[in-house]
């Protein structure tokens, strides 16, 4: 009867996760739920020292931003036309890329979001300020 071999397979296996590719996302949502944590702790703290106090809690309700609804609604209108102008300009503008495009120049896009989104938010100044006057 033949000797049973043993056949030791070497692992080639180049797909093994690096350290680092586990602890950045996890830091990075540790990060994000602390930020949140201490935003809503620091709202709780605040109210219950008002309450303390002996303080109306409506008062607060007056330093929040008139027509929030509509300042939020126009800067998402204005980064998504940032984002489509900055698209045309990505396309159309010639550059040294493959296509004659700019290539993977991330620079027309945060330039026209910036852009329109701050000239949204200029509106909405325009808007509440014509608004209150009369």
């Amino acid at each position: 009867m033949p000797a049973a071999r043993v056949v030791w397979i070497k692992n080639t296996d180049t797909t093994a996760m690096n350290p680092t590719e586990v602890l950045v996302p996890i830091a990075m949502f540790a990060m994000i739920f602390g930020c949140v944590y201490v935003g809503v702790m620091s709202k709780h703290r605040q109210r219950m020292a008002m309450i303390e106090k002996g303080m109306d809690l409506e008062s607060l309700k007056e330093k929040e931003v008139p027509f929030r609804t509509l300042r939020n609604g126009l800067l998402m209108v204005g980064v998504g036309v940032g984002l489509f102008f900055g698209y045309l300009l990505d396309t159309r503008m010639p550059g040294y890329g493959v296509d004659g495009d700019m290539g993977d120049s991330p620079l027309p896009y945060f330039m026209m979001v910036l852009l329109c989104g701050g000239l949204a938010l200029i509106t909405h100044h325009l808007l509440v300020r014509r608004k209150q006057q009369g």
